[in-house]
């Protein structure tokens, strides 16, 4: 691949100037951190048919705007053969644009203490009344796969070889960022003011637990979404506007800019590929609230078990709706965990025999839609199973898989177990998957 083209300040920059130059004597009101990690597929790969060179794409968008005298942009950006590169990004014309500040020919950006390194360097170098922090890549939700098996592609896993994907994967280093460093990160780097995923599956409960204590706002999507990523020089432009932007006000702009985005389709030159057909969730999360999920969860779950609700589990199971982790050898969503916790919490009310069930449910249902979830869309659905996602509620969560029989060695795939995550800690939900994988067996 072509390396992308960004060059260093020259002669001619202080004559012609594109923008703010870095100061760190400047406080700004925003500095936008994006750890854009393209050492793997998306440094060229496929979507709709066509194909993208989706990093550069996306730096291309931010280049659109730039950093302003309100807002620091800033990236680093991980290729194939390259290594990496921390830029400041300024708005591209004849003369100048982004300026290259630190090069790393050997960095391995699956290394969750590069992306710490990077938020305490932008803070110090690009100082800001707020921070906003993206994490670009794939996303595997909270599953995090086992890269030291001695074969990288049997067993058979439910999102195919498992060297292909994770959060912030490396191809080259075989390194990627587990569930529980998403928060070591945001600790260590002192906090930041707003989070988001620019990755798949990453809006879980058990992810957004990890993260609650050190950010004011979640935005992320419980299903895949497009290589196609955020819109930056929409994104850029409206924090340029709106300095003083709430989290309820950028939760607003999100959901906002991506019921635009699929209603539009994408413009690729003269072609304008519709999205009508394709099923995508965005959602916004209050981190605070989460400290009473964990309670909210128990509840359900105790009450559940104590009253053996075991037809209105096997209901929810199968008719919950799920998130695809390997749309081509698992549409049927039969491998899949990931599903919709409101969803599955409406379906069990819905079946449940005792009052007291049927109550917790809703509670939980209630907690979700008025105190957890800021904002929420679905659009469109998985017509092949079935989903409205209009009916999503916003955040998903690990659930018992339909496929009553798993792939041998299944147990080996993944690195990380339930257990030890903080949500399971706090609460009794792996308890309760527990409970109901063996009803669901039954």
């Amino acid at each position: 691949m072509k390396n992308i083209e960004l060059p260093d300040k020259g002669i001619l920059d202080w004559i012609r100037p594109d923008g703010p130059k870095p100061d760190p004597k400047v406080t700004r009101d925003w500095t936008i951190m994006v750890f854009m990690n393209a050492k793997n597929d998306l440094a060229e790969s496929h979507l709709l048919g066509l194909v993208g060179k989706w990093a550069e794409k996306d730096l291309k968008e931010m280049e659109k705007v730039g950093s302003t005298e309100k807002i620091n942009v800033v990236v680093e950006l991980g290729l194939k053969g390259k290594g990496s590169k921390r830029m400041y990004i300024r708005k591209k014309a004849l003369l100048g644009g982004s300026q290259t500040m630190a090069e790393f020919p050997d960095a391995d950006m699956g290394d969750y203490k590069r992306a710490i390194d990077f938020v305490k360097w932008a803070k110090t170098n690009f100082p800001a009344k707020r921070y906003f922090f993206i994490l670009w890549n794939h996303g595997l939700g909270w599953l995090d796969p086992n890269m030291n098996r001695p074969d990288p592609v049997t067993p058979v896993t439910p999102a195919g070889p498992t060297n292909s994907k994770g959060i912030a994967f490396d191809e080259e280093t075989k390194n990627y960022i587990r569930t529980k460093q998403m928060g070591e990160i945001l600790k260590a780097a002192g906090g930041v003011d707003f989070y988001a995923s620019n990755a798949c599956l990453m809006q879980m409960a058990e992810i957004a637990y990890e993260m609650k204590d050190y950010t004011d706002l979640i935005i992320g999507s419980e299903e895949v979404m497009l290589a196609y990523g955020f819109e930056y020089d929409k994104l850029i432009s409206f924090m340029d506007s709106n300095p003083n932007v709430t989290a309820e006000q950028m939760s607003a702009y999100m959901i906002n800019w991506y019921r635009e985005f699929y209603a539009n389709g994408i413009n690729l030159g003269p072609i304008n590929v519709p999205l009508t057909s394709i099923g995508a969730t965005l959602s916004t999360l209050m981190p605070k609230a989460l400290d009473e999920l964990p309670y909210h969860l128990s509840q359900f779950a105790q009450t559940t078990m104590d009253n053996n609700e075991t037809d209105a589990v096997k209901y929810a199971i199968q008719d919950v709706i799920r998130f695809v982790l390997d749309p081509k050898n698992d549409a049927k969503k039969q491998l899949t965990s990931f599903g919709d916790l409101y969803d599955f919490a409406r379906l069990v009310s819905e079946r449940a025999k005792s009052p007291d069930t049927k109550q917790k449910a809703v509670e939980l249902m209630n907690f979700i839609s008025g105190k957890l979830v800021m904002a929420k869309i679905g659009i469109n659905g998985d017509q092949e199973n079935g989903y409205d996602y209009t009916k999503a509620g916003g955040i998903a969560i690990e659930l018992t898989r339909r496929a009553k029989k798993l792939p041998p060695n299944f147990d080996q795939i993944f690195e990380t177990k339930y257990s030890d995550l903080s949500m399971s800690q706090a609460g009794l939900w792996d308890e309760f998957v527990t409970w109901t994988d063996k009803v669901w067996k039954q």
